[in-house]
């Protein structure tokens, strides 16, 4: 995992613009075809989407086998053992929701973090022992980005990225409208404000500003704003859009 996470790991740092597919289904043909077509990252989302621990591995190995997209996956909650987990899996990049805290991303990151680093990680190398290449990573983690979507989250944002530990911010914009008084797909003028916000204070510490979009062209919008994490595409939805169009064009 090393080689590979450390050249994603330069790449953020140079500013390059990751646009990623989410993974809403546990298809390892839909892992690898969005690998293939070239996406930066392909994340799995354990949260709202359907992979459970022991998807994890052959997911992951189906991400690898076909490009050379950064393996992310969103953990369920902010919790020690499911974090873990990830890592142990050979994840590269873990996406953790509902951090509303200074508090809670630290738990992140001592979750992550091996005891050589002043974490509370175990030693746990699963992914090292399938693949029968077992070493030393006591001074290797993954990427940690952490979600800012509620009312709490927004109002400590700026600790929050400013937290040692923390690798990006990524926002939810669905539950961040709820938490703005908007709808999710129906922004208003506080919604603007907040991801503006967001994307300032990841700016300011140096971190990385990430964002979930429904599709390319919003992908594109949240680009120019300044956002350098961008789901772009989500798995089941664009699978959706593409069926649709063939079959309104096959019976046009």
């Amino acid at each position: 995992m090393t080689e590979a996470l450390e050249a994603h790991r330069a790449r953020l740092a140079a500013g390059e613009i990751y646009n990623g597919l989410w993974m809403m289904s546990t298809s390892q043909e839909l892992a690898k075809i969005g690998s293939a077509a070239g996406y930066d990252y392909v994340c799995l989302d354990m949260q709202h989407g359907f992979t459970r621990a022991t998807d994890v591995l052959r997911l992951t190995d189906a991400i690898r086998a076909s490009g050379s997209a950064l393996v992310t996956a969103r953990v369920a909650a902010n919790r020690f053992t499911e974090i873990g987990m990830l890592a142990d899996a050979g994840v590269e990049a873990v996406i953790v929701p509902l951090v509303s805290s200074v508090a809670d991303a630290e738990a992140a990151v001592a979750a992550l973090d091996y005891p050589s680093r002043g974490g509370d990680r175990s030693w746990g190398p699963t992914a090292e022992l399938m693949h029968n290449a077992v070493q030393d990573t006591r001074d290797e983690r993954p990427l940690l980005i952490v979600m800012i979507e509620n009312k709490e989250g927004l109002a400590n944002v700026e600790k929050i990225c400013e937290t040692p530990g923390i690798d990006g911010v990524y926002v939810g914009p669905a539950d961040l409208a709820f938490a703005v008084d908007a709808l999710p797909g129906q922004p208003n003028d506080a919604h603007a404000e907040a991801v503006a916000r967001i994307r300032t204070a990841a700016d300011k510490a140096g971190i990385i500003p990430g964002i979930h979009c429904g599709d390319g062209a919003e992908a594109r919008t949240r680009k120019e704003q300044g956002f350098r994490f961008i789901t772009s595409a989500g798995d089941i939805g664009a699978a959706g859009r593409a069926f649709r169009e063939d079959l309104a064009t096959a019976r046009g």
